[in-house]
């Protein structure tokens, strides 16, 4: 029996959540069962040779510039085509504009399952994003979210029929984060530091201004006391300086960048922190948590799915610098009780958020999707009457 084809589709490869979790599914799934393959809108990235070198082949579909401008329609055409040859029985979109790139070249292709992913709650969409994908709506057979609180944005915003929308949170690799008694790890710090994460992009709306502010009060109590900002963005990196600077901190506050050792960065942590102003299911926290860390995190999105009020860590409402600062210093003061929350942290998501679950959800999804579609493979075949071959498409 032919293994059906999974098509991956997605805007670029740069270090992300989403691309990170979609990349570690990949990596995980069932062979046996499904052939995996990826499809970017930029062929760009540090995980490209990640996914390569686990033999899932990644293919380029350029859509430069706006969307119907004919070159872009050149390359839906011939994504298109390429899911015909395949033989594509699934295609997954991972963000925007894959969405509205993927979805009607499978349209075209007479995919029969098309599932498009939906990871926040939409803050950076504009209104006529929203519109566009209300308009492929009817070329959509399912939608995942990963988080309550992204399921309820699409029911209660976008008027998504609740039978198209499956949820299956996201899952972390334990192997990456093992629990050891000593505090090793790449970064120069001190025995007498009290260092504390964010691992977020620089982008407005992970909050990091607040961040700053809060800092201003901890390092009053613990001058020890160091914030380590783990992610990309270098227009906001400079921006971010300046204010530290305004604020009397730079001393404290240390931006690393992009990295790929944020596991061992995690190892040398005492507390984590995410200051967003919106979420839909944040990756950094599931890894702070099975690091082991106490997490203090705004109650935004689906931060309260993951962390447990006054058991994992501690929730705070958006932008209030005053109630983030006080939840820091509560954990730098009580060091059993953030040993405590960081203990409960990682065996819940030992029980709940696990890389595995995750990895076994998405094969049961696509399993029975194929099922109601009768498996999809004689849709899929490319001798179907849906006639492509004379489109004008670049090789």
């Amino acid at each position: 029996m032919t293994k059906p084809t999974v098509l991956h589709l997605i805007d670029c490869l740069f270090i992300g959540g989403g691309e990170m979790q979609m990349v570690d599914l990949l990596r995980r799934i069932d062979r046996e069962k499904f052939r995996p393959l990826v499809g970017c809108l930029r062929k760009e990235g540090q995980l490209v040779p990640v996914l390569e070198q686990a033999g899932i082949p990644v293919e380029e579909f350029p859509v430069r510039g706006k969307l119907f401008y004919p070159h872009s329609i050149k390359e839906i055409l011939r994504l298109a085509r390429f899911m015909r040859r395949e033989r594509v029985q699934i295609v997954q979109t991972q963000d925007l504009y894959s969405h509205l790139v993927g979805v009607p070249a499978a349209l075209l292709a007479r995919v029969p399952v098309v599932i498009t992913n939906r990871l926040d709650l939409g803050h950076t969409m504009k209104q006529w994003h929203r519109r566009a994908l209300k308009g492929l709506s009817f070329g959509i057979g399912h939608v995942m979210a990963n988080s309550e609180g992204v399921r309820t944005m699409l029911l209660e915003v976008e008027k998504i029929d609740p039978a198209k929308i499956e949820l299956i949170y996201n899952g972390v690799d334990l192997d990456q984060f093992p629990i050891t008694p000593e505090r090793k790890g790449p970064l120069p710090l001190a025995p007498e530091d009290r260092p504390i994460v964010v691992v977020a992009n620089l982008w407005p709306v992970k909050g990091h201004e607040i961040l700053l502010e809060a800092a201003v009060r901890v390092t009053a109590f613990y001058p020890n006391a160091k914030f380590v900002l783990v992610g990309t963005g270098a227009a906001r990196r400079a921006i971010l300086e300046e204010r530290a600077r305004a604020l009397s901190v730079e001393k404290q506050v240390f931006f690393l960048g992009p990295r790929q050792d944020v596991p061992q960065i995690l190892r040398q942590m005492e507390i984590s922190v995410l200051p967003s102003l919106a979420e839909g299911f944040s990756n950094a926290i599931l890894e702070s948590m099975a690091a082991g860390l106490p997490m203090v995190a705004t109650d935004v999105g689906g931060n309260r799915e993951a962390i447990v009020e006054g058991e994992t860590g501690f929730l705070v409402p958006p932008r209030d610098a005053d109630t983030l600062a006080d939840r820091i210093l509560r954990l730098l003061g009580d060091r059993a009780l953030a040993q405590r929350m960081g203990r409960a942290g990682r065996e819940r998501i030992e029980r709940t958020f696990s890389l595995q679950r995750m990895v076994e959800e998405t094969e049961r999804f696509y399993e029975r999707l194929l099922q109601e579609r009768g498996s999809g493979r004689r849709s899929a075949d490319p001798k179907i009457k849906t006639d492509l071959s004379h489109a004008k498409v670049s090789p």
